[in-house]
């Protein structure tokens, strides 16, 4: 007797959030010379095929089937309504559960196959996300948005999953290669310097303090994420860096941290059981890693390195613990070198031993610290103008003077009490300037200048600004579109666009190719752009695509790290 081999069967979930109105494609492939009944049955000793499907937190409704092939069968003497090569089902998801798992999808498709001649008993075959090779389309770079470069499956296999957390890893490890994170790099290093002297066992603690508060930051992060989530909001890599208050808190601390390098005040604890020499020594150790690993992490967020974006693309739309799991591995990837430094000390036999010249090497760290300052500044004017620099301005000198006030009213080896009312004052002064005058005009001078920006079509280097009617014009005038999302506050993304997207070459090559140069700006959060971010399976900046003939359904992602060549080819291969 012939039997049909089982049907070749992949799914796929479709892009952006899951939520309600988001569906899965499950894919089918029947065998040559083969059939199975349609999901409605054209007699009723046939069995119609149907399909089952199930995961954890997520609730779906009826499927959608293809219309369905009439077709004769000599062997019933009846026409028939069957399915044959390939076709697809689409099951919409009717709802989501807070913590959803789409990894424990599984899909069973009840069938009946015939041939020519014979129909054989009903059968089924299931598929699992979580446990065979590829099921999802992406993932094996079928038919689904074409060839999506640099991107991961929605959903993968085990295998799919390690391969995302190891882009998490790596992702994190270039961090520490970003601009953003380089002067806080320095300080950590001169503070493995200053104490390279002490026990193998101190420097082992010294980069655990600095792992510890790296994993808390990056944890702290992603219940952040997941409480936007679960308001319904949307989330990104870097999203912070939209806020005024976090840039405000961020200003304060790099200004007050830098003046405690230039020698204005320090912080003594009480430790009563030690000398204040041995105090120093904690001060500068262990609490001191701890607070070095936490702004690592608030520095770093405004980068999107190379496999960081990809992987965590894919963990901003999964479960809760998934996201997790993704921020601890981007973590321990931005930890490692410190981990490694501490774990062999030889390392730091290449640099001189303690002396005078680190009293001038710490003022330097201050000054590096400062020039992070300014950073946060030119956010700021990109954001709000020249209004708002001067706005933070203020909120720079009034944390100097604290310094300041603090050094004279609790200097070294005071009661520490004077140390805590030092600091409350502070505290107090800043907040009071900040909620009574700095929010409400930066916020005012910020929204101002965003939206005229948005009411212009091109952007100042001319570009096209981001809409979503805009690509749907392209789209109907058949021009192939690039894609920029960026945002003032992203390093890479002005990196990517010094060094490729406004070379005087890349442009011409567009030209001639008759490519819509698109921007979409993502300096403040807005719908469009979130479901843009969305649609690419990204969390955050920079992300680009090309859409062949402006078609929005064969999205084509870039990598972080371009190259006009490879933009060109690409174009020119879709042409």
């Amino acid at each position: 007797m012939n039997n049909m081999p089982p049907p070749d069967m992949s799914m796929d979930y479709s892009a952006g959030k899951l939520q309600k109105g988001s569906s899965v494609t499950v894919w089918i492939t029947i065998p040559d010379n083969w059939h199975v009944n349609a999901n409605i049955a054209a007699d009723e000793f046939l069995k119609p095929s149907s399909i089952e499907i199930a995961a954890l937190g997520v609730h779906f409704g009826e499927p959608k089937w293809p219309e369905p092939i009439k077709e004769y069968s000599e062997a019933l003497d009846l026409e028939n309504l069957v399915f044959k090569g390939e076709f697809k089902v689409v099951l919409p998801v009717d709802s989501v559960e807070a913590d959803y798992d789409t990894l424990t999808t599984n899909v069973t498709f009840h069938y009946q196959a015939c041939d020519n001649s014979i129909c054989l008993a009903p059968a089924k075959k299931t598929i699992k996300m979580g446990e065979l090779g590829l099921n999802s389309r992406q993932g094996s770079s079928l038919k689904k948005n074409e060839n999506e470069i640099g991107t991961v499956p929605q959903d993968s296999a085990p295998a799919g999953i390690l391969a995302l957390l190891l882009f998490a890893f790596i992702g994190g490890i270039i961090l520490n290669l970003m601009p953003c994170v380089l002067p806080v790099l320095s300080l950590k290093l001169f503070s493995l310097i200053k104490q390279a002297g002490e026990s193998r066992g101190r420097l082992l603690a010294l980069g655990g303090a600095t792992t510890a508060g790296i994993l808390a930051s990056f944890w702290v992060l992603a219940a952040v994420v997941a409480a936007v989530k679960a308001g319904g909001g949307s989330a990104g890599w870097g999203m912070q860096f939209q806020s005024a208050g976090f840039i405000a808190f961020m200003t304060v601390i790099l200004t007050a941290f830098a003046m405690s390098f230039f020698g204005v005040f320090e912080i003594w604890l009480p430790w009563n059981a030690t000398t204040k020499m041995d105090a120093a020594g904690h001060k500068h150790g262990l609490a001191g890693a701890f607070f070095t690993g936490a702004l690592l992490v608030l520095l770093s967020t405004p980068c999107s390195a190379p496999f960081l974006g990809t992987a965590m693309g894919f963990a901003f739309t999964q479960s809760t613990s998934v996201l997790f799991l993704f921020f601890t591995a981007a973590g321990f990837g931005l930890a490692l070198p410190y981990i490694l430094v501490s774990a062999f000390p030889k390392v730091l036999k290449v640099f001189p031993k303690p002396g005078a010249w680190m009293v001038r090497l710490q003022k330097i760290m201050g000054v590096l610290l400062l020039a992070s300052v300014a950073w946060l500044f030119w956010i700021v004017n990109e954001q709000a103008g020249l209004s708002g620099v001067g706005i933070f301005a203020i909120i720079a000198v009034v944390s100097i003077a604290c310094s300041v006030l603090l050094g004279k009213f609790a200097p070294p080896g005071t009661a520490f009490t004077h140390e805590v009312a030092g600091i409350a004052l502070a505290v107090i002064a800043l907040f009071s300037i900040w909620f009574g005058i700095v929010a409400p005009e930066y916020e005012r001078a910020a929204t101002e200048k965003f939206n005229a920006r948005l009411q212009e079509q091109m952007t100042e280097d001319g570009w096209f600004r981001y809409t979503p009617k805009l690509i749907e014009d392209f789209a109907k005038a058949k021009r192939t579109v690039f894609i920029d999302v960026t945002a003032d506050w992203c390093l890479t993304c002005k990196a990517n666009e010094a060094a490729v997207l406004s070379g005087e070459s890349f442009r011409r090559a567009m030209d001639s190719l008759n490519v819509a140069l698109v921007k979409a700006d993502w300096t403040r959060e807005t719908p469009e752009v979130n479901a843009l971010l969305q649609s690419m399976q990204k969390s955050g900046v920079p992300a680009y695509a090309i859409y062949p003939e402006g078609d929005a359904t064969r999205q084509i992602v870039l990598p972080e790290l371009l190259t006009a060549a490879g933009i060109v080819e690409l174009v020119g291969s879709r042409k």
